[in-house]
């Protein structure tokens, strides 16, 4: 359950269905496969280096877990109300860096790998779950999480002008209503978590 906690939580907070979609209104089909797998390695490249020393830099910085809890709930809060209208959540991806991406010869690390993939949601949300690892255990089964996660996102983007043929406008915007009723619940838990414990903490 651990594992499918992670493992859902940045599938849905990535959210690879709507850069998929970004990805084939903006690139020729010859050139998907490599963007699939830049974009993908740099969501990689990004989580580990949150999941390895995120942490040491809120410790530098004298910033609280639960405040970052408390944040990044509000933030994934503003996704998911965003998400649920079926409008891409301006935490991801700006109207200017949509207008920027279509002036670029290539998206993959910017806009697609970061943030419109990788924001400051999925950011919070491995800080968070890399803080509450108690054990190796839990951190080795996040590191999975990201392992397969970047391995499915991949795949989507890779076949995204097929995903977006089949999918359509309506099958998009209800998927991503769905993934919005989980961001959503997810900024709900770390916002009473954190408001919690700095209570008890006085």
């Amino acid at each position: 359950m651990e594992f499918l906690k992670y493992l859902v939580s940045i599938l849905v907070i990535t959210d690879p269905i709507f850069a998929a979609i970004l990805v084939a209104g903006l690139v020729d089909a010859k050139e998907v496969k490599a963007v699939a797998f830049k974009s993908s390695l740099t969501v990689f490249i990004a989580a580990m280096v949150t999941l390895l020393i995120g942490d040491g830099l809120l410790r530098l910085l004298g910033i609280n877990l639960y405040s970052i809890k408390i944040f990044g709930g509000l933030l994934l809060l503003q996704m998911a109300f965003q998400m649920i209208q079926a409008r891409a959540p301006k935490a991801k991806h700006t109207e200017e860096e949509s207008k920027a991406a279509t002036e670029k010869e290539d998206i993959s690390i910017i806009p697609i790998g970061i943030p419109v993939l990788f924001g400051p949601g999925a950011f919070t949300t491995i800080l968070i779950f890399k803080e509450e690892a108690a054990h190796f255990y839990s951190f080795l089964l996040l590191f999975l999480a990201i392992l397969i996660s970047t391995g499915v996102i991949y795949f989507i983007i890779r076949n995204s002008v097929h995903l977006a043929k089949k999918m359509g406008t309506t099958g998009v915007n209800v998927t991503v209503r769905i993934f919005g009723l989980f961001v959503g619940a997810l900024g709900s838990q770390f916002i009473v978590d954190g408001v919690k414990h700095l209570w008890l903490q006085g």
